[in-house]
């Protein structure tokens, strides 16, 4: 099975090793977290149960602390054990990093949200819309302009092939539109080699349905990578590296494996069965890198990721560096979804939900990844939290009892 397959039930977002629990405080020793009892009590508990073989948890509490938590090893067996530095495939908690590299660029001026895609993009000077998806790929010219703001809140009319197998959606497949690593399933082109080759074959492939006029799941934040190439005049990978993992720190946040790095293992417990995941191992993701997907590319670890999250949620300071200004990191996190949709009772920021208000976190903005990692942030309680986990697929662990575990222990600080 592909990892194509095996993130398909991504879509339902829309909604005995020997356990090394450990956790930490920035700037102390390591040694069992007193702060954070439930969190801590449920990894040993997933570990002890063999539902997962390790997991790291990262949290900047209220009064500006980091704590860091642990439990198990990178894989079943005798594993290095899991710590705050551990590697984990993040597949969509890339887009929060894609979409705060665009703010970026309009805090630079060389952007806006409702620059029109093709401005950029001239591949999509003329898109047109399916007319039932369903049924074939017969369409008509696109009515509306696509612009940036639709890229960052899937309401561009793309789609994803991990959203369905409809005509549109198969073309994709059969054109090799596949912006994650992975082995390809029966049936699939060669995938595009590169961003360029990504949208020259995306425009000729029709929308689901006209710009801004619906939310569907999307290959946008992977288009955005591009947009972002074409405007800075670097390539994408430079830039984020540049503007964002170097001045914040995230030393281990990368889109290749280094050599001699090892990364937690990701299992498939499809079927109540527990096989290693096909298209995901560490031998893939040290290959090469030529289709940098802004969508779902990168690897990454609890301290990096928390430290990004931190950023935005310090409004663009990363201790003492100004990573951006404070208006560009609270416009990552606001609501830019255009009325009147919705993404189930929320609004949508650049790349991750925000939530509304009267919902259960005002103002909250994260997003997670196809292989259980979860990542938000809320200015209001001022804490930030990210959960690194593996596996397939989604919703084989529930990895809502580790939310509701660090909400229970920030709540009790």
């Amino acid at each position: 099975m592909s990892a194509a397959r095996l993130i398909t039930s991504r879509r339902s977002l829309f909604l005995g090793a020997g356990a090394l629990s450990l956790a930490s405080l920035s700037g102390s020793a390591w040694a069992r977290s007193a702060a954070f009892p439930q969190t801590q009590a449920v990894l040993d508990r997933l570990i002890a149960e063999q539902k997962l073989p390790g997991a790291a948890v990262g949290v900047r509490t209220p009064s500006g602390q980091d704590v860091f938590l642990q439990a198990g090893r990178l894989d079943f067996g005798d594993a290095p054990g899991v710590d705050r530095d551990s590697l984990f495939r993040i597949y969509s908690m890339t887009k929060p990093v894609t979409g705060t590299a665009a703010a970026l660029l309009i805090e630079d001026g060389r952007l806006t949200l409702d620059t029109p895609v093709a401005d950029i993009i001239p591949e999509f000077a003329h898109l047109t819309v399916a007319i039932d998806p369903e049924t074939s790929l017969e369409a008509r010219p696109a009515q509306q302009v696509m612009t940036i703001r639709h890229l960052l809140t899937h309401t561009s009319g793309l789609t994803y092939t991990i959203a369905g197998h409809n005509f549109v959606q198969n073309e994709y497949r059969r054109l090799g539109v596949l912006p994650f690593t992975g082995a390809l399933e029966a049936g699939d082109g060669a995938r595009v080699r590169d961003l360029d080759a990504m949208v020259a074959a995306l425009g000729r492939i029709p929308l689901l349905h006209e710009p801004g006029t619906a939310y569907n799941y999307s290959v946008g934040l992977d288009v955005l990578g591009l947009v972002i190439q074409r405007v800075s005049g670097m390539s994408f990978p430079e830039f984020v590296q540049r503007r964002l993992f170097d001045p914040i720190g995230m030393t281990s946040t990368v889109w290749q494996l280094p050599a001699g790095r090892a990364m937690a293992q990701v299992y498939d417990y499809s079927n109540g069965g527990r096989t290693p995941a096909v298209g995901a191992s560490a031998e893939i993701y040290s290959q090469p890198v030529t289709l940098f997907a802004g969508g779902a590319g990168l690897i990454s670890s609890a301290k990096d990721y928390l430290a990004f999250l931190t950023t935005l949620l310090n409004d663009g300071r990363a201790g003492t560096v100004t990573v951006m200004k404070p208006e560009t990191a609270r416009l990552v996190r606001s609501d830019i979804l255009p009325p009147p949709l919705d993404f189930y009772g929320n609004g949508y920021g650049f790349g991750g939900f925000v939530g509304r208000p009267g919902g259960r976190e005002p103002g909250a903005y994260g997003w997670d990844g196809a292989a259980g990692t979860k990542a938000w942030l809320d200015p209001e309680r001022r804490f930030a939290a990210v959960a690194m986990v593996q596996f397939f697929p989604w919703g084989a662990v529930d990895m809502e009892t580790i939310k509701t575990a660090i909400l229970a222990d920030v709540a009790a600080l």
